[in-house]
């Protein structure tokens, strides 16, 4: 798996895409309903998406940022994961040198190096922690281990290059990052799990399996295409390789 294959330079700030790992399943599991005629080049031989795991790094300069925290190491032999650490490392960024995570949700492979950070603050949407202290278990954090930790050090999202964007029904509190700088009209958008496929773009009615709220997902889908897909902005989700759009 490459490290830093993606690449964003807005102004000062450094944006990375570091790999987790990837998790493989039926495209038709994935995506109940979904006709993928026009998108089976987004499958692998065997019909399956495969789905990239992991964590972007942001590096200000003041700040060391990650949005979201990877699978982690989860034991699933359809899941490759646990290689954020590493491949943190080999960009040069030590654990205790990432001062923020943020959280677009905590579904549990947005969450799996939580931890993993001793001086990390983590900002995550009061709607996604009330939903998911209330709904444990499932596809959502473990209790003990991710529940407890981020809320000794959680807090709301405040920095000057970092945005957050509302995009509710995949879970409740989702929310998608807009990364700015102010020496540039240039930004990118983090869309979390708004999107989970580059097939998504086209077909923004499909609704994946764990979505909570699918007519709301696709409600938040379709706005975010039609305000940032504006010629300045990138689209870019941790489960699609490069940009989206």
């Amino acid at each position: 798996m490459e490290i830093g294959e993606t690449l964003f330079e807005i102004g000062d700030t450094r944006v990375e895409f570091v790999a987790d790992g990837e998790v493989r399943g039926a495209a038709e599991e994935f995506f109940p309903g979904s006709d993928w005629g026009p998108h089976r080049h987004l499958l692998d031989p065997h019909g399956n998406v495969v789905a990239r795991v992991g964590a972007f790094l942001i590096r200000t300069s003041s700040d060391t940022i990650l949005i979201d925290a990877g699978l982690g190491r989860s034991g699933n032999e359809r899941e490759h994961d646990g290689a954020l650490i590493e491949n943190l490392r080999k960009l040069t960024v030590a654990p205790e040198e990432v001062d923020l995570v943020v959280l677009t949700h905590l579904h549990r492979d947005h969450v799996g190096w939580v931890g993993a950070f001793p001086r990390a603050r983590y900002a995550v949407d009061q709607r996604e922690w009330d939903y998911w202290s209330n709904h444990p278990g499932g596809v959502g954090p473990d209790p003990d281990r991710v529940l407890a930790h981020i809320e000794q050090r959680r807090e709301r999202l405040d920095h000057p290059n970092l945005h957050a964007i509302p995009t509710p029904g995949h879970t409740p509190g989702h929310t998608s990052v807009l990364v700015t700088d102010n020496g540039t009209d240039r930004r990118l958008l983090v869309l979390g799990d708004l999107v989970h496929t580059r097939a998504q773009m086209d077909e923004p009615n499909w609704r994946f399996r764990s979505d909570v709220d699918a007519d709301e997902a696709r409600r938040s889908r379709k706005a975010i295409f039609q305000e940032y897909r504006d010629g300045r902005t990138v689209l870019a989700a941790a489960h699609v390789n490069g940009p989206v759009a």
